[in-house]
């Protein structure tokens, strides 16, 4: 082995050179506290962590004015859901999962009424239903196996893939 050794006021002096056995800060397996935020170089936080007053778990992201854009959450149910706000943090979209694990979203509009939700029933089929400004359904399309139930209902399964309804509910056209 190699070393440098150095005549320093008439003594040997040899440089000592750090060794990776270097004691390591202590890491905590867990850190806890009632929120995390996340702030940026003008300590304004873009992103919080933290628990609702119920004690499910959420993560806020927030846009340059500090307004809420997306939440990504449990519901009381411990099923997930995601939240996208418009600029005034009314309208925007909705994705969760039912008790039985299907997905469902919904489109608001800046109003925060909901417009449009697309998802799967009981039996898994697909459904599109678009509401009118009163939030009444006008409109739903899916793609279900013919059953002999005729309901005009949110989770009715129709043997035909079209329905349209008008301003009180009844159904003014269907297609076989």
């Amino acid at each position: 082995m190699l070393g440098l050794v150095l005549l320093i006021g008439g003594r040997l002096w040899q440089p000592q050179v750090a060794v990776a056995q270097a004691k390591q800060p202590a890491v905590p397996d867990v850190v806890q506290a009632r929120a995390f935020g996340v702030v940026d170089a003008m300590g304004k936080p873009p992103a919080i962590l933290t628990t609702t007053k119920d004690g499910t778990p959420g993560l806020d992201l927030f846009d340059a004015a500090g307004r809420a854009s997306v939440s990504l959450g449990l519901t009381k149910g411990g099923r997930p859901s995601l939240h996208f706000f418009d600029a005034e943090g009314k309208g925007g979209a909705n994705w969760r999962l039912t008790k039985d694990g299907r997905s469902n979203l919904e489109l608001l509009d800046p109003a925060g009424k909901l417009r449009a939700a697309l998802g799967l029933r009981e039996d898994g089929s697909p459904y599109l239903g678009l509401l009118d400004k009163n939030q009444k359904f006008r409109a739903v399309m899916g793609a279900t196996s013919p059953e002999p139930e005729r309901t005009v209902d949110f989770t009715m399964r129709p043997e035909s893939s079209l329905v349209l309804f008008d301003t009180d509910g009844k159904v003014v056209w269907q297609a076989p």
